[in-house]
């Protein structure tokens, strides 16, 4: 009998997570914008002529602010929330439907146990959202606040200090508070996490374990303990063995010829493990005498687990230069609403060198993708 070549999945949910995590990242820029505007804004007293009056009545203002900024947040939120239930409940029930439809084929029989993925899902979705939602509607206003009362402060002080001109004043504590970015969360080790940043975590986390969740289900119904394990290009110490290979969340064995490798020898489970953190590898159902591996595209069959690690560290310099260059990008946007253009000029800079270091790199590794 031919043997079916297993389908993978469409990564939709993932795609789909990731654009979330940028909405939210969005939004803090566009408080940060709300923010400037209001310490820019003319008022009834100069920060040169009379300091402390200029912060008495920006301080009074807050009030204005924290209104702008609830009505933004309320924009953002509605949109994104229901994204997130729809992107896990209804993207996950894709995964986990195709995943099932896949092994009744293989096995030729559906499965006899009931399933309560729609309930997990939802289970899923309502902790990511209640995170998600207290921290950019309880957390998120106060952290933006104090950020403004912040800025506010230090430009008087060292204007009064004459350390500064009220220019220099303004515009060098913004970019301090912009680059501090507005506080989220406080993890049990202490670490202090910015509001889009814990966001995108809770988003990716859950996204993946429903991704994950949506596979491994209907194996579990099927009694199927053996997996495929996707091959990139690129890949951590841990998955490169592991790449376009059978493994399983059971006992290492042969089976029907096929060596089958254990997660658990891999570090399964652990951060820097298989399927750790930040690793975007994917495992698919897979019966062993029924099922064969997916044909692997040319620019894939050639790489060894040893070309796949090298190439895992040229990647993780392009992920580096890339977030670099974003952060460039909102600094000069910053500096374009402060109108500096020592800053301007400064950040304009930043963005063409390390470009050009992109390029570099990308014109260097085939694999790469900009």
């Amino acid at each position: 009998m031919k043997k079916k070549p297993i389908k993978l999945n469409d990564e939709q949910l993932l795609l789909e997570a990731s654009q979330l995590s940028d909405m939210y990242h969005q939004l803090t820029l566009d408080l940060f914008d709300q923010v400037i505007k209001r310490i820019k804004a003319r008022g009834p007293a100069s920060l040169a002529d009379n300091p402390y009056l200029w912060q008495a009545n920006k301080l009074h203002e807050a009030g204005l602010l924290n209104a702008d900024n609830i009505k933004l947040i309320a924009k953002y939120s509605g949109i994104a929330e229901a994204q997130l239930r729809y992107i896990i409940e209804n993207e996950g029930f894709k995964i986990y439907k195709n995943t099932s439809e896949q092994l009744e084929e293989a096995l030729g029989r559906e499965s006899q146990v009931s399933s309560n993925i729609q309930d997990d899902l939802s289970n899923y979705a309502r902790q990511a959202v209640d995170d998600v939602h207290n921290l950019i509607n309880t957390t998120l206003p106060i952290s933006v606040i104090g950020a403004y009362q912040g800025i506010i402060q230090d430009a008087v002080a060292s204007v009064v200090t004459g350390l500064k001109t009220p220019d220099q004043a303004i515009n060098q504590t913004v970019m301090k508070w912009f680059k501090k970015g507005f506080y989220g969360f406080t993890d049990k080790a202490g670490r202090k996490w910015r509001a889009d940043s814990y966001a995108r975590t809770v988003i990716n986390t859950t996204t993946w374990r429903v991704f994950n969740e949506a596979k491994e289900a209907p194996a579990r119904e099927f009694g199927i303990d053996t997996f495929y394990y996707s091959k990139k290009a690129t890949a951590r110490e841990m998955c490169a063995p592991l790449q376009h290979q059978i493994v399983t969340t059971g006992e290492a064995r042969e089976e029907g010829g096929i060596k089958i490798l254990a997660l658990s020898d891999y570090g399964h489970g652990e951060p820097d493990g298989c399927l750790g953190i930040n690793c975007k590898h994917t495992k698919m159902p897979f019966v062993v005498g029924v099922n064969s591996k997916p044909e692997l595209p040319e620019h894939l069959k050639n790489i060894t687990p040893a070309q796949a690690k090298a190439n895992a560290n040229a990647q993780a310099k392009q992920r580096a230069i890339e977030r670099s260059i974003r952060k460039s990008k909102e600094l000069l946007h910053v500096a374009k609403q402060l109108g500096d253009k020592e800053l301007i000029s400064q950040y304009r800079s930043d963005v063409r060198n390390k470009q050009s270091a992109l390029n570099h790199l990308v014109n260097s590794n085939d694999f790469l993708i900009e």
